[in-house]
């Protein structure tokens, strides 16, 4: 059976993971609510704590393989975010790069050599809760050079750090101007990303047709009809909207009742992505080295990897402690719901153990596809625990965060499917490009 044909089943079983979670579309707009106050806030302290240490990073992260793909010669968009030379020679773990507030000059951006990004074109730059900004996308660009990251490694950033640093960007205090700037760049890593992995699920590609060459950015080159992959992108656009709506409601009765709703749903996609990572850590190519190594769970939520080390995957570990031993009869309801949820594993292991027995993943970007999936499942752990932390702790300010993450882990995974779906040339990809001063 043709790729093509396992990314209808995999963007099915995505959308049927999704429905229960589409309930929050219609909360469009629920920051102006007025909902009555409910009890005081009860924060928790090692929830707290986690918060204290969201600066700290862990060390030893791995390379991605270079993925070689071709720029696309689609509508390019080009914008330049000056920075420093990189200061060091090996990347750092991912580190959240925080928006630079308004009227002031990032201090990267005073000396040393420009960073630009190219970005081929999008079903949409503007949602209702996200506006895609190419100058967003350069700034953290920037600070991804100035740490040592490759520019010519184009998959490790638009599909790694710019989607992690906009989701613990999100996770953290942001603005509403921020977050819609933070979901933007969100959109353009799960939109690319899922037109990468849909290049990639074979050594030779066969979704799409290949690639012109690229066009100069800023050049008139024949768009791409992205209908399909637009109406995928205003569906979890809806979504989104309603959880950042939930976020900033007034009181807490709200929030905590959206972060209490939306950990189901939440369980069972990271129970499908563990399963789909599994089948990929047990069917590396021919030729590849094992990387089986790399995840490591001694529980359903506790996992960890090293593949793509995240400061975040651990960040509301508090949470696996009231787990095991309930606290209250909030957390007997999470414990339970999270044995109930743990099926949802076997759904990712039987979609792509039927993708994996039709033919080998590609060798050249194997490495690449596992870090990137590992970043996601930590991320989804991250979310589902800082949900259940906000509604079984009464944290307010813990499940705001919650729901803003969630929103952004939305956001990608519904430009991930439309990027799967896109009518896009196989080697559309946009590209960090870096200019003398």
């Amino acid at each position: 059976m043709g790729a093509s044909s396992w990314v209808g089943r995999v963007g099915g079983v995505a959308a049927a993971l999704g429905v229960g979670a589409v309930v929050f579309a219609a909360g469009q707009g629920v920051a102006s609510a007025s909902p009555e106050n409910g009890p005081a806030d009860r924060p928790s302290d090692a929830a707290s704590a986690g918060r204290d240490t969201a600066g700290q990073r862990q060390a030893g992260m791995r390379r991605a393989a270079r993925t070689g793909a071709a720029q696309a010669a689609s509508t390019a968009t080009r914008a330049v975010a000056p920075s420093a030379a990189a200061r060091a020679q090996k990347r750092r773990p991912v580190a959240a790069v925080r928006p630079t507030p308004a009227g002031e000059v990032p201090p990267a951006s005073r000396t040393g050599p420009r960073t630009a990004v190219d970005l081929p074109q999008m079903p949409i730059t503007e949602g209702w809760s996200f506006t895609v900004a190419p100058e967003s996308v350069a700034e953290i660009a920037s600070g991804y050079v100035t740490e040592g990251g490759d520019p010519a490694d184009a998959a490790r950033f638009f599909f790694g750090d710019l989607a992690v640093t906009s989701l613990d960007t999100l996770a953290g205090e942001v603005t509403p101007d921020q977050a819609r700037l933070q979901l933007g760049n969100l959109a353009v890593s799960g939109y690319f990303g899922g037109i990468w992995l849909r290049d990639n699920l074979r050594a030779a590609p066969t979704a799409a047709p290949a690639a012109e060459p690229a066009a100069e950015p800023g050049s008139m080159a024949t768009p791409v009809d992205l209908t399909v992959s637009a109406i995928g992108i205003r569906l979890f656009d809806a979504l989104a909207t309603g959880l950042m709506g939930a976020a900033a409601a007034p009181g807490g009765v709200l929030t905590r009742t959206a972060a209490h709703a939306s950990v189901p749903v939440l369980l069972a996609l990271y129970g499908y992505n563990r399963g789909y990572l599994e089948v990929l850590l047990e069917n590396p190519p021919p030729g590849v080295p094992p990387l089986g190594d790399t995840l490591v769970c001694e529980g359903f939520l506790d996992c960890n990897s090293d593949a793509f080390p995240l400061e975040i995957a651990h960040r509301y570990d508090a949470g696996l402690q009231r787990l095991e031993s309930p606290t209250n009869l909030r957390w007997r309801e999470m414990s339970l719901m999270t044995a109930v949820l743990e099926g949802a594993t076997g759904a990712g292991r039987f979609v792509w153990e039927a993708i994996a027995s039709a033919g080998a993943f590609s060798p050249a970007s194997y490495q690449a596809l596992v870090e990137l999936s590992s970043a996601y499942l930590m991320v989804s752990k991250a979310a589902v625990l800082a949900g259940m932390l906000g509604y079984a702790d009464g944290d307010t300010e813990l499940a705001r965060s919650a729901l803003r993450l969630q929103a952004g882990l939305w956001i990608w995974s519904g430009a991930y499917f439309a990027g799967l779906a896109s009518n896009a040339p196989a080697g559309t990809m946009p590209a960090i490009v870096t200019d003398p001063a």
